[in-house]
């Protein structure tokens, strides 16, 4: 199994703020979120992002618990470089057009279809390149807040909540980090009328982690 880890520019751990290397190292106890080493799998991803995503080598097995792993014994490995600022820009957007997407499917026939088409360019845009600036959020924010009163006004409350997260994204996209907009998007995800048999949340987080392995080319199996 591969598994991965997010780490503070120059290799900083976020929480323990140890300097990671390639060299092994070792605890004498496990105990997941105070002593161990932990990584993340493939579908964990979207949860830790942060500077730098490094492969990581456990010698040893390791114990899941919840969007993590721990484990004994563990070193980096390799430097995933296509996760730079250009990539984090472009995930920031790429979540920003989801949560469009999540505010049209709510509004249906209360909106003339400028919100997909938003949705739709945003998810189109190139790889690189700064966070959403004026060109494809232009105007986005303000038909968010109108979406949202009139939804309101109609009773549609899925709707009007997700247009305020659609609003919040767009101002956040400039200035946030990437995570923030994954979580905004998750929200408004979650926000949507109940479908049968799924989980939104859940799902919009898969697309994420699907989102992130294409674009990095990462290794998913064992």
């Amino acid at each position: 199994m591969t598994y991965y880890k997010f780490l503070g520019a120059g290799r900083v751990g976020p929480f323990s703020g140890h300097v990671w290397s390639t060299d092994w190292l070792e605890t004498t106890e496990v105990s997941p979120c105070h002593r161990g080493l932990h990584a993340c799998r493939v579908p964990d991803l979207p949860y830790w992002l942060h500077d730098e995503l490094w492969s990581i080598e456990f010698d040893g097995p390791v114990t899941v618990v919840g969007r993590k792993v721990v484990g004994r014994r563990a070193r980096l490995s390799a430097r995933v470089s296509e996760w730079n600022p250009d990539t984090s820009a472009a995930f920031a957007r790429a979540c920003v057009g989801r949560t469009a997407g999540h505010a049209a499917a709510e509004c249906g026939d209360l909106d003339d279809g400028h919100l997909a088409e938003a949705a739709e360019r945003l998810l189109a845009s190139p790889a690189g390149g700064s966070p959403p600036g004026p060109g494809p959020l232009t105007g986005l924010r303000e038909l968010a807040l109108r979406r949202q009163e009139t939804a309101a006004r109609a009773g549609r409350q899925p709707a009007s909540l997700v247009c305020g997260y659609l609003a919040d994204a767009v101002e956040m996209a400039s200035t946030y980090p990437a995570p923030a907009l994954g979580y905004v998007a998750a929200r408004a995800a979650q926000a949507r009328r109940p479908e049968p048999g799924g989980d939104r949340h859940d799902e919009e987080r898969r697309w994420q982690a699907d989102w992130l392995v294409d674009r990095l080319r990462l290794t998913t199996g064992d």
